[in-house]
């Protein structure tokens, strides 16, 4: 019993001398991020301007959950625009659009990753139903609940009101999604953006691209657009969904991550599928922050080895 009291009192002592020898916490850095040259970055930027099948996301990690107001300042790469492949080509800012003063950190990230890496970031605009609100040269406008009240001026100001969005915090164009409105409707955005953006406009280096599920765009928008984005969500419709009459190498192929395939589904098949002629313009996913935890341990796995297929590295 004595010794098993003086053993008790020594490991004591010793424990306290141990905790009170040094009391400041030290920052440990797990993982240091590697860092390039700038012969890498010129070469990154060079590929990405090169003709290539691409890679496209809607990426939506870098913002707070949807309704949450303020700013993120996340610790996680996975949450980080500056986490993205660098091989991403287009990023579509699904959940919002990072400005100087509403997301610095994601602002800051983006602008590295569009002046170093080549990357583009466009924004994601609404044409699901017609309750818009915006204010555009200080007129108000409200689109409302009947699409009868879409007329020229309130079609023009939409277009211009989203033209403002884009070239305000420097992005490289927009997508317009389209799952609600009439065709004769989508037409006359795409013709007022066109002013503007895409190939016929006087800045081509902005793009103008349309998104769609299950319903096939109006075919006289097709000179107007760089790139259109079949939401070829294998669990909805069972793998590529392509529309006739529209160029293959226009066409991005969007595969779901997360929700129904924690693999990425039928990515890596679209990756590899061309069409009987030609190529197809690429492939990419929705919800690509959710390939960052791959169950191989590799981040964005899945989403890498995609783009490697469709345009393998040079060694």
């Amino acid at each position: 019993m004595k010794f098993r009291i003086i053993y008790l009192i020594a490991v004591t002592v010793a424990a306290l001398a141990f905790v009170s020898c040094d009391t400041d916490v030290e920052t440990l850095e797990i993982q240091k991020p590697y860092t390039y040259s700038e012969e890498y970055y010129a070469a990154l930027r060079e590929y990405k301007k090169s003709d290539h099948q691409i890679s496209y996301a809607y990426y939506e990690a870098w913002s707070p959950v949807e309704g949450v107001e303020g700013t993120k300042y996340p610790s996680s790469w996975g949450e980080r625009i500056m986490g993205l492949p660098d091989s991403i080509d287009i990023v579509n800012l699904w959940m919002g659009i990072p400005t100087a003063s509403t997301h610095p950190l994601a602002y800051q990230d983006m602008k590295f990753c569009q002046e170093k890496k080549g990357t583009r970031f466009v924004m994601h605009a609404d044409a699901s139903h017609y309750r818009h609100k915006f204010t555009v040269d200080g007129k108000e406008y409200d689109m409302g609940n009947n699409r009868n009240n879409l007329n020229d001026e309130m079609m023009a100001a939409y277009a211009k009101w989203i033209v403002n969005q884009v070239l305000e915090p420097g992005l490289d164009g927009v997508d317009v999604d389209w799952e609600g409105w009439e065709s004769p409707d989508l037409s006359r955005l795409i013709k007022e953006l066109a002013k503007y953006f895409g190939p016929k406009s006087p800045d081509p280096s902005k793009l103008l691209i349309v998104d769609f599920f299950s319903h096939v765009p109006p075919t006289d928008i097709i000179p107007y657009c760089d790139y259109f984005v079949s939401q070829s969500y294998s669990n909805q419709t069972g793998g590529i969904y392509h529309p006739s009459g529209f160029p293959y190498e226009n066409m991005i192929y969007c595969e779901s991550f997360g929700v129904f395939y924690a693999d990425g589904g039928k990515l890596l098949d679209y990756a590899r599928w061309q069409p009987a002629t030609g190529r197809k313009g690429g492939c990419g996913v929705f919800f690509l922050g959710r390939n960052y935890y791959s169950a191989s341990g590799i981040p964005y796995n899945e989403f890498r080895q995609s783009i490697q297929i469709m345009n393998p590295a040079a060694h």
